[in-house]
């Protein structure tokens, strides 16, 4: 009886092993994707007034991504953005700004298979 159970258990186990991934959404990030997506961003002097908001992701896999990296004032007042898709390997964005003295955030944001990702850093000019 003990095995009789034992392999009516492991039968059905195997076959939820099978049909359970198909009701998965194929569009959820994988943990391979998260971990392989890397992004730096920054913002850097050019001269006088002039400053470059940039940023890279790199994307091994080849995947659609959805990037914005937005320019805020002290105030979180939106100043500068720039958005770019693609499934490049290398995704750059790039943007030079003219800034007077005070305090600006940077943030970056991508969204990779429906997760988005949010970065943000602070300068003072």
């Amino acid at each position: 009886m003990k095995r009789k159970v034992l392999c009516i258990t492991l039968a059905l186990l195997m076959c939820m092993m099978v049909t359970v991934p198909a009701f998965a959404d194929g569009e959820a990030e994988t943990p391979e994707e998260r971990a392989l997506i890397t992004a730096s961003f920054g913002l850097k002097h050019i001269s006088g007034s002039t400053y470059r908001m940039w940023a890279i992701i790199n994307n091994p896999m080849e995947i659609t991504v959805n990037a914005t990296l937005t320019l805020y004032d002290a105030s979180y007042n939106p100043i500068s953005s720039i958005t770019k898709t693609s499934s490049n390997p290398t995704i750059s964005l790039m943007k030079d700004v003219m800034l007077s003295s005070g305090t600006y955030h940077l943030q970056l944001s991508y969204t990779v298979s429906g997760t988005t990702h949010t970065a943000e850093k602070t300068y003072s000019i």
